[in-house]
């Protein structure tokens, strides 16, 4: 049996995913910091008949990633798919976020799904497995914005990262896809954090644009569908929504008129926006 590794995969992308792969006959590990989410979606891969088991990962710890590798190619083989999702949302202006704040962005959103790929890749070249490696980044990558820097940064160096490792391992085998999705539904608005305000304020300012984001993205089925098809074609980057390939065709086409555009957007208008939709929405 085939087998896919997908992290973050508790809830929202990682969790559509692991089912989609599993309903497809692919054996899945499902890797989350979260073990209670972790096993919820082991849970529910069991109850419709597939097969999958949790180990918990703290992709921000590179002791942690190599244990992991390990384990997965010892306990259940070299595997076949290889879905690094896991990352976090942390608001606020360039300065307003702290060296702290960088450091964790990058570790997370940029740094873990390379690590991941690192890991991966090297087991499948030696064992002679023609996998795939998908990385979720985010139209973030193409949006060079002052809302949340960290972000579009780590994401725009994962997506980097990921056509680097496509043009060296293409011709060994190995497929290799960045998925760019725009606003989906998952608890990434909700777990999130906003630089420069008190932790009160972070925690009111993640409740409001968790409100507005449970109503306004679209399914992460949208996404599971896009990464099986990444598989399925080999395909090397897949916005997903339509505000996600305008921004990738705007920032082919004009870097440039990409930054101006994006720059209009301010902290000040972003918060804004959050604290109405928190009224309209329902957030505290």
């Amino acid at each position: 049996m085939a087998l896919t590794v997908v992290t973050g995969a508790g809830s929202g992308i990682g969790r559509a995913t692991a089912v989609r792969f599993a309903r497809n006959s692919f054996a899945v590990v499902v890797a989350d910091i979260n073990e209670q989410t972790g096993q919820e979606t082991v849970g529910l891969i069991e109850k419709s008949g597939g097969r999958a088991v949790f180990r918990r990962l703290d992709v921000a710890d590179l002791t942690d990633w190599e244990d992991f590798a390990d384990w997965v190619c010892a306990e259940h083989g070299v595997p076949d798919v290889v879905v690094n999702n896991a990352g976090i949302l942390i608001g606020g202006g360039f300065v307003e976020q702290t060296n702290a704040d960088w450091r964790r962005m990058i570790q997370i959103n940029m740094m873990s799904p390379l690590v991941g790929s690192r890991l991966f890749v090297q087991r499948m070249t030696d064992a002679g497995v023609r996998g795939h490696i998908v990385n979720v980044c985010s139209v973030g990558a193409f949006m060079p914005t002052p809302i949340a820097p960290s972000y579009v940064v780590a994401k725009a160096g994962a997506w980097f990262g990921t056509q680097a490792l496509r043009a060296e391992f293409g011709d060994k085998g190995i497929g290799v896809s960045a998925i760019c999705p725009g606003l989906i539904r998952t608890s990434l608005a909700a777990n999130g954090t906003r630089g420069g305000v008190s932790d009160d304020d972070s925690s009111d300012w993640s409740s409001k644009l968790a409100a507005g984001h449970r109503y306004l993205g679209r399914s992460p089925d949208r996404v599971a569908a896009a990464i099986e098809r990444a598989v399925r074609h080999n395909l090397s980057t897949v916005p997903v929504g339509i505000e996600a390939w305008a921004g990738w065709y705007l920032y082919r086409l004009s870097p440039s008129a990409a930054r101006g555009l994006y720059g209009l957007i301010t902290m000040s208008i972003a918060d804004k926006a959050v604290a109405l939709s928190g009224k309209v929405f329902g957030g505290r």
